[in-house]
């Protein structure tokens, strides 16, 4: 295969996993949410990576040698979620850890109430700001922040400053949910730097 054919594969995977993690966020996470399925975090947590792994597929998943793990450590930090490619003839005897060929995708999540300090999400934004300033364009990066506070529609401002979204533009994805003032519901956005 060429080297021109491998990269247009190569996008047309990452755009599958792209389409897939909004459709997660927008739709599955939004219906369990409304349907009281997710308590904190790590209900979160398990459920974006049920969906995904559903929306994806097992052919899609296993033709490609993509795997899908949280809590993954590297460089000293653990990233809620990544879609990884592995080496298969490596797998077979060795910890999965030290097969990742690349990591496509890092999602990074919070899921908080009302009190809870801005703070903690903004320590997130650092986190994959610098994986973003580290891996470059060839890793697609989320956040995926769920707050249940309520906000008024016009006031709701996004995550990134203006300075990280111009470092971010092309490379992050910022998906989130508060809770609107007028209308008493839940509202879920993707944001597309």
């Amino acid at each position: 295969m060429t080297r021109r054919k491998v990269v247009n594969m190569n996008e047309k995977i990452s755009q599958i996993i792209h389409l897939a993690i909004k459709d997660v966020w927008l739709n599955d996470l939004k219906n369990d949410y409304t349907n009281h399925f997710l308590l904190k975090e790590d209900s979160l947590k398990n459920a974006f990576y049920f969906h995904l792994r559903t929306r994806l597929g097992e052919a899609f998943l296993n033709e490609n040698h993509l795997r899908i793990f949280t809590e993954y450590y590297v460089e000293g930090e653990r990233i809620d979620l990544v879609v990884v490619e592995i080496d298969p003839v490596r797998a077979e005897g060795n910890y999965l850890g030290d097969v990742v060929k690349r990591v496509l995708a890092v999602v990074e999540m919070k899921y908080k109430g009302c009190f809870v300090s801005d703070t903690v999400f903004y320590k997130d934004i650092e986190k994959v700001m610098s994986f973003i300033n580290s891996w470059g364009s060839n890793t697609s990066h989320y956040i995926a922040f769920l707050q249940e506070k309520y906000f008024k529609r016009e006031e709701v401002v996004n995550w990134l400053s203006d300075e990280q979204a111009v470092t971010a533009s092309g490379k992050l994805t910022e998906l989130y949910a508060y809770w609107d003032e007028d209308s008493d519901e839940a509202v879920w956005r993707v944001v597309e730097y």
